[in-house]
């Protein structure tokens, strides 16, 4: 019982140091965090969010195949309590302890007497987990629902199983990932001399199959699905990662890889080795999970840096189990210990003075505050504004009924007008010669255009420069450092 209460105050450090990067004055978060704030806010305000007439032009505009509705029921609450910048952050703590606190309780109800310190540890020593955690990505809440899901699986519980299956459909869209789990559970179940576990596939396919049919979305959500899936391996040249695509899936260098995957690598390295010496028999469950996490790992290495959080979240669930099932020299686990430790201090304090030098997470949700609010005083009722796609979630949370060319993900803008993808693709590489007539005639009258005053990109860093010539357009006092704002002179 002692121990119990130690593990509660291991745990309680986690959202403790997340705070400290949350709560910071230079805290900033990624897009994906804005929008799944605003969509809370907004089913709080109006219901079910089936359209999303922010972004017009989009192939998710009219219906809004909202496959995050799991995530944003749950931010609900939050919303409805807080500010939207509050909500913000609260909202990603929720989340996130929310995770902390079943992979820890997982892990005690499959063997590992003492799961705290693993999920402390592995949390804030792996760079990757540790970014993860101050985000609300688009499949935040689903991690919660798959540890579970793992946890059904490995018991066998085929109803569990189902239901979790089901539930997953609606928190993210890639929750087919559940099935090359089962397949692998199944696989190493016969490999381990155990009956096939056949009825673990049937459930989760079944569950997969009921989400998908009965869901707000119907019927746009199965083609919804389709593309995003369908995206991962072929996707239209000028969705270029970290341009007009999340940085998440650029290619990763050595050096990045090894930053952000080498703890558990290493962690992996050492029980492998002791267990060529000992070779005790290993759990199917904890097998199958060892197996999805080196495929993710493995597809982080063509596909970005995106497949990394599944590899850490699946080495959180199998590796403290396999390594429990050995037997270890007393010194091995302390110097573990204080060698993980070392990592989560260095890791939390780097990234907060990377915050505080650049905002390195992102925009600070205050300047997000200051600009929409100047464009609702002087913008009409459902004017076209038109601004860089990863800016419009913030825009969309502080802001009203401003409509936006693009937004959290370009390729919808691809999918639903291909003509204004062009004309937007173009104009902010700096291609485009006269923005004064380009905006009023292909965006239905806008007139403002927004650039970031650091530029990110050569694009954007020739549209800025070629604004500041361009008699057509007049620059505009900012309520923000952070951008530019021009307007179509009259």
């Amino acid at each position: 019982m002692r121990w119990r209460r130690y593990e509660a105050l291991i745990l309680l450090a986690l959202p403790i140091a997340w705070s400290v990067l949350v709560f910071a004055p230079s805290y900033g978060t990624d897009p994906d965090s804005y929008f799944h704030v605003a969509c809370a806010k907004r089913l709080v305000a109006g219901g079910c969010l089936r359209t999303l007439p922010w972004l017009p032009y989009t192939s998710i505009a009219d219906p809004f195949p909202n496959m995050f509705l799991g995530q944003h029921v749950v931010l609900a609450p939050i919303a409805l309590l807080f500010g939207p910048a509050l909500a913000l952050r609260v909202g990603i703590l929720f989340v996130s302890s929310a995770l902390a606190a079943s992979l820890a309780i997982v892990l005690r109800r499959h063997g590992v007497a003492r799961p705290a310190p693993w999920v402390a540890l592995g949390l804030l020593a792996m760079p990757t987990t540790l970014v993860y955690a101050v985000y609300l990505k688009g499949a935040t809440t689903f991690f919660v629902v798959m540890i579970w899901f793992v946890d059904a699986a490995w018991s066998g519980a085929r109803r569990r199983t189902f239901v979790l299956a089901w539930v997953s459909v609606y928190c993210y869209v890639g929750a087919a990932v559940l099935v090359p789990f089962v397949i692998a559970l199944a696989l190493a179940h016969r490999a381990t001399g155990d009956r096939w576990r056949v009825d673990l596939i049937v459930a989760t396919l079944a569950g997969l199959a009921v989400g998908m049919i009965l869901h707000p979305g119907w019927p746009a959500q199965w083609s919804y699905v389709w593309r995003e899936l369908a995206s991962i391996n072929a996707d239209d040249p000028r969705l270029i990662a970290g341009d007009f695509k999340g940085a998440e899936w650029a290619p990763m260098s050595g050096a990045l890889i090894a930053s952000m995957a080498g703890p558990a690598l290493i962690a992996w390295g050492v029980v492998i080795v002791r267990r060529l010496g000992e070779a005790p028999r290993v759990a199917p469950g904890a097998i199958a999970s060892a197996v999805i996490a080196f495929a993710m790992f493995g597809a982080s290495l063509v596909g970005g840096s995106k497949p990394l959080q599944l590899f850490a979240l699946f080495t959180l669930i199998a590796l403290p189990v396999i390594a429990h099932a050995q037997t270890w020299p007393r010194w091995v686990p302390m110097v573990a210990a204080l060698v993980a430790a070392a990592l989560c201090v260095r890791n939390v304090a780097r990234l907060r003075a990377e915050m505080d030098e650049d905002r390195a997470l992102g925009v600070h949700p205050d300047d997000y505050a200051a600009l929409a609010s100047w464009l609702d005083e002087r913008t009409s009722p459902n004017e076209v504004v038109v601004a860089p796609w990863d800016d419009f979630p913030g825009l969309f949370l502080f802001g009203a009924d401003e409509r936006y060319v693009a937004g959290w993900n370009t390729r919808f803008l691809l999918e639903g007008d291909d003509q204004r993808f062009t004309a937007y693709y173009l104009l902010y590489h700096g291609d485009v010669a006269d923005p004064e007539a380009l905006l009023p005639r292909i965006f239905d009258g806008a007139r403002f255009l927004i650039v970031r005053r650091d530029p990110r990109t050569p694009g954007e860093a020739k549209l800025a420069a070629s604004l500041e010539h361009d008699a057509h357009m007049e620059s505009v006092a900012s309520p923000s450092p952070v951008w530019r704002v021009y307007r179509v002179a009259r």
